[in-house]
């Protein structure tokens, strides 16, 4: 699928924001309860998920990796890049959270011996946002393999400077004397420009604009279709030809 530039970055930028969101809420899950040891005369104890420090690294790294997959998701401008750093710190986060919970129920606890201890929503709520994650996480990677972008050839745009050759000059002979005929052909008239008629080229996809899409920049005079120019100012409001803003 052959995708522009601007749309791609949004997409990923928004899963990245995804995945983000995500690790933070796998994060807070730390400070809910994950097991009750119950004891036969004496009662129970709450364990959260913050008690041993193995599941505690685990998530706080699961979530700083899906928080460093939204910065880069939101400030790469390479595509090939982002197609492969954000499924990659997106699978990572995913698997260190389901680890957390999975390290504890399975070894950290039956390591102690003789305890009866139950799962708490903590525990099921650290799994839930793993899995989470790990579905973001394969948007990603489809996301990844569906996008192809291509660049087109095409003509500079309109207010690039062109470059005057020096003028040159040769010897004159003398005209012969002869009959000259003008000919004077009509002007033919000037079609009006309806909303559909070609203003000049977008500066971002390359293709033409026409004056229903058209918007300039204020700075230099730039043309984007509309859409274009919108997915820009969200990607940071900077002129891709002279870096001043957009829109105020």
């Amino acid at each position: 699928m052959i995708t522009q530039v601007g749309e791609a970055l949004a997409r990923f930028s928004r899963i990245g924001a995804l995945v983000s969101l995500l690790g933070a809420t796998h994060a807070l899950s730390l400070i809910l309860n994950w097991f009750s040891i119950n004891y036969d005369d004496v009662g129970r104890s709450m364990i959260a998920g913050y008690t041993f420090m193995e599941p505690l690294m685990l998530s706080l790294a699961a979530g700083g990796t899906a928080g460093v997959s939204c910065i880069l998701a939101s400030n790469l401008k390479d595509i090939s890049k982002l197609r492969l750093i954000t499924p990659l710190l997106s699978f990572t986060a995913a698997g260190l959270a389901l680890l957390s919970p999975l390290y504890t129920y399975l070894i950290k606890l039956p390591s102690f011996g003789g305890l009866d201890y139950a799962p708490e929503i903590g525990l099921f709520a650290a799994l839930f946002t793993g899995i989470a994650i790990a579905g973001a996480s394969a948007l990603a990677l489809i996301a990844g393999l569906r996008t192809r972008v291509t660049t087109q050839l095409s003509p500079p745009p309109y207010w690039t400077p062109v470059r005057e050759e020096p003028e040159t000059f040769s010897e004159i002979s003398e005209p012969i004397a002869e009959t000259q005929v003008t000919v004077v052909e009509p002007t033919p008239e000037r079609e009006p420009r309806g909303p559909e008629t070609p203003e000049g080229q977008c500066l971002i996809c390359g293709d033409l604009v026409s004056t229903g899409e058209l918007e300039e920049c204020k700075s230099c005079g730039a043309l984007f279709h509309k859409d274009c120019m919108n997915v820009w100012v969200d990607l940071g409001n900077k002129c891709p030809a002279c870096g001043g803003e957009l829109r105020g």
